[in-house]
């Protein structure tokens, strides 16, 4: 329980990261790499190459991620509880610097700001992404997710098992829409709620056991 709900709060710093890539640093996702490779695709094809080159940069800094908690974590076989604490520490302290950064250029980041904030963003998910991926599951991308329930509903297997899958989801979009009231009420401190996301979710997994996957 402790572990799933971990991963849930980590699932709403996603939806919080998103929000804030997709509405003010370029109009493309930290945290879903399929929709940047769809945006990298507009953007070649009508010539905007600004759009292209922010999708492809927000795709190369989330492999980025992905590489080095993948390489921080070892693979599965050599994974220790110290080695998925220490990446858990790191990809939390990025979603920190992220935040501290928003704050800093009070939710108007310029020409240079912009993309150092959408990389630093889309360098955190997919250290979040590698790392939520030896837990057993996805906080980042859960379209999969959301078919597996469906299916499992449409043939009559029920939604029993789907319980953590379905908190998730329902988690993604609480942490888009409270980010998106606090960019509305007060924009600066908009970064400030996937980082407690982000904060939170590491406090609750931190004393779980480790289990390999």
């Amino acid at each position: 329980m402790r572990r799933s709900t971990a991963l849930a709060a980590l699932t709403a710093c996603a939806g919080g990261m998103d929000l804030l890539s997709v509405t003010a640093l370029g109009g493309v996702f930290s945290g879903i790499t399929t929709g940047n490779l769809v945006h990298a695709g507009h953007g070649a094809g009508t010539a905007h190459w600004p759009l292209a080159a922010t999708a492809a940069g927000a795709v190369a800094a989330f492999a980025t991620g992905a590489a080095l908690a993948s390489r921080t974590m070892g693979p599965s076989h050599e994974q220790t509880r110290a080695r998925m604490r220490l990446q858990l520490a790191l990809q939390t302290t990025v979603v920190a610097l992220f935040a501290a950064g928003w704050l800093l250029v009070r939710a108007d980041p310029g020409t240079l700001t912009s993309p150092l904030l959408l990389g630093t963003a889309a360098l955190a998910m997919g250290a979040q992404s590698a790392w939520a991926r030896q837990n057993g599951t996805s906080t980042t991308y859960l379209t999969g997710t959301l078919t597996a329930a469906v299916a499992d509903t449409a043939t009559g297997q029920g939604l029993a098992r789907h319980r953590w899958d379905l908190t998730r989801l329902a988690c993604l979009l609480a942490g888009a829409t409270t980010t998106t009231l606090v960019l509305v009420w007060w924009a600066p401190a908009a970064a400030l709620v996937p980082a407690a996301c982000a904060l939170a979710g590491a406090a609750l997994w931190w004393p779980c056991p480790h289990t390999r996957t």
